[in-house]
């Protein structure tokens, strides 16, 4: 179903998954509702995925705060590097519409963002950052990392890029990373 979206978003009906599945609509319709919640059935799957794997890097990781914020963009970029594609489903593209039966649109807030916001938090609370904003932080370096992930999967980084200044996307990414390094340290409690 998942590449079924990707491949032609337009046409991206039950129909068609229930024949790419080998199965009945009607028996499709036993599984999802409708083509919106296949879509957040999918997705949930993947932000799954993607919200144990950050997980597991705060877990183990033992240092600074602001080491981890490197790990997190680290972790973010290699994520959307492995499936674009997904990454897009994930991120990018706008869920399809809700039929004209389905009175309470479903809805899905990733996690990723409050774990986040728990890690800005936790360090303010440990003293590592100074009290500040922790939901307008935590969403500003998100829109980096993710803004550098969408640039960084432009024609500007592609192979055949007539503008090869930029450099490569790995190069491009650390310049960012320690723009945010730097931009996070303001935020440093002073010792």
């Amino acid at each position: 179903a998942r590449e079924l979206y990707l491949s032609d978003r337009k046409h991206f009906t039950m129909r068609t998954v229930a024949r790419k599945l080998g199965m009945s609509q009607g028996n499709l319709y036993n599984y999802w509702s409708s083509k919106r919640e296949l879509w957040f059935a999918i997705i949930k799957t993947d932000f799954k995925e993607f919200e144990e794997g950050m997980e597991t890097i705060v877990q183990e990781h033992h240092g600074l705060f602001i080491d981890l914020t490197d790990k997190l963009a680290d972790y973010y970029f290699t994520f959307a590097k492995s499936n674009f594609r997904r990454y897009q489903m994930m991120f990018v593209f706008p869920p399809p519409l809700a039929e004209k039966e389905e009175s309470d649109a479903i809805v899905y807030e990733p996690g990723s963002i409050i774990i986040l916001m728990k890690i800005i938090q936790k360090a303010v609370e440990n003293g590592e950052l100074i009290p500040l904003d922790v939901q307008k932080l935590a969403l500003y370096f998100w829109s980096l990392v993710h803004g550098t992930t969408l640039v960084s999967n432009t024609i500007l980084f592609s192979p055949e890029a007539k503008l090869a200044q930029f450099g490569t996307t790995e190069e491009f990414q650390s310049f960012v990373k320690k723009l945010v390094r730097k931009q996070m340290e303001q935020f440093l409690a002073k010792k």
